[in-house]
């Protein structure tokens, strides 16, 4: 299946206000501050950030992104229009594991192309509890850690946060070709 088709069933799906708020953002939001603290980032830009309530609702950035509204884009909603030139940090979570596996390669590529100081990526590798509208589960691509760490390393030319959650957490830094990484509980 095409990412157009993809991206179609999951604007079907955003057409409900309780899908994909874009609240899942909390739960990274600490460690992206510190990515933008340790890096001294003033320009963010949230890849797949959703319905944007984290930002409209919940004002996360104002909290710890030290007031910086971030660029928003998600295909499958308002912000479908692809943000123009480079961010100093480029966050995406909870989206790669929505994305088809055949089509990561490209998505990393886009994410990598506008991230001049650090990404930070937080996966899911469990099946999520939304459904498709074709019945397949919204996590269409459910991989473990160490293979997503692989996938990330050959685009990671900026400072990497690879934060996976799920049956396990694991963190892994990236930075200059040296890896580091931990479980968490």
């Amino acid at each position: 299946m095409g990412q157009s088709v993809l991206i179609e069933q999951y604007r079907e799906m955003h057409v409900d206000e309780s899908i994909f708020p874009g609240d899942s953002l909390t739960q990274h939001a600490p460690s992206i501050k510190q990515l933008i603290d340790s890096t001294g980032s003033k320009t963010l830009l949230d890849y797949g950030c959703g319905k944007g309530y984290q930002y409209t609702k919940l004002n996360l950035h104002d909290e710890y992104f030290k007031g910086i509204m971030p660029s928003l884009y998600d295909p499958g909603t308002k912000y479908s229009d692809f943000p123009e030139g480079e961010f100093d940090g480029v966050f995406c979570t909870d989206v790669l594991e929505h994305i088809e596996e055949q089509d990561l390669d490209a998505v990393l590529d886009q994410i990598y192309s506008k991230a001049k100081k650090f990404v930070y990526l937080g996966v899911c590798t469990v099946p999520a509890q939304a459904i498709l509208p074709d019945g397949r589960n919204a996590h269409v691509t459910i991989k473990p850690f160490a293979w997503w760490l692989e996938k990330v390393l050959p685009f990671a030319k900026v400072g990497t946060q690879l934060y996976c959650y799920g049956d396990n957490k694991c963190v892994a830094r990236i930075e200059n070709n040296n890896i580091s990484f931990r479980k968490e509980r």
